[in-house]
């Protein structure tokens, strides 16, 4: 199975004022129904020094990053600098990516797309359309989010728009890097052209 590094939104314990990583357990459900191997990634990550990051990374040789969503930017500045630094250096490795919602966001902004604010988002469902040859994409998407990208950014085509035009799915021309801004963990049941797609990416 291929290793993929997942990284978590955080939290404060309202008792005891801790700082805490959490994760949905069903993202990693999903990951292991997809064949692939989750290894969770600490926030604490950022604050490595250059060469522990390096030690910490080439002790895992992971094959592949997820960027996962929950939570805007500038909440968690600790979790903000740890998907920096990873997105830099899978870019730089020109490894598998995959950012799903705040993961998609955050990978368009890096690459030079603009962001908004967008209503209508949130707990709710949309049906796709599917702007690409490759069809391995669910028809309806669940979506939880209050931002979107107004632009696809360079290098990046759109594969998946929602009936009301809003932009939900991008992929590279050329490496292996996707966003999805639905969760494809949030099913009921895990769709499987979600699962399969996932595999395909990393593999």
């Amino acid at each position: 199975m291929k290793k993929i590094l997942v990284t978590q939104r955080m939290y404060i314990d309202k008792h005891t004022k801790e700082y805490r990583d959490a994760m949905d357990i069903n993202l990693s459900k999903f990951l292991i129904e997809s064949k692939l191997l989750p290894i969770i990634v600490p926030n604490s990550l950022s604050k490595f020094s250059n060469k522990n990051f390096d030690t910490y990374l080439n002790a895992i040789k992971p094959d592949g990053l997820l960027l996962s969503g929950g939570e805007d930017f500038g909440i968690n500045k600790i979790r903000d600098i740890t998907e920096l630094m990873l997105l830099k250096h899978f870019t730089q490795k020109k490894l598998p990516i995959i950012g799903i919602c705040r993961g998609m966001l955050l990978l368009s902004k890096f690459f030079g797309a603009k962001l908004g604010k967008i209503s209508g988002h949130v707990r709710t469902r949309h049906q796709c359309i599917i702007s690409t040859k490759d069809k391995l994409f669910p028809k309806n998407i669940n979506s939880y989010h209050n931002f979107n990208i107004r632009n696809c950014p360079k290098n990046f085509y759109i594969t998946v728009k929602s009936n009301d035009n809003s932009i939900e799915a991008i992929k590279h021309k050329k490496f292996k890097w996707e966003g999805w801004m639905w969760h494809p963990e949030r099913e009921h049941k895990f769709n499987s052209y979600s699962k399969k797609r996932m595999f395909k990416i990393f593999n």
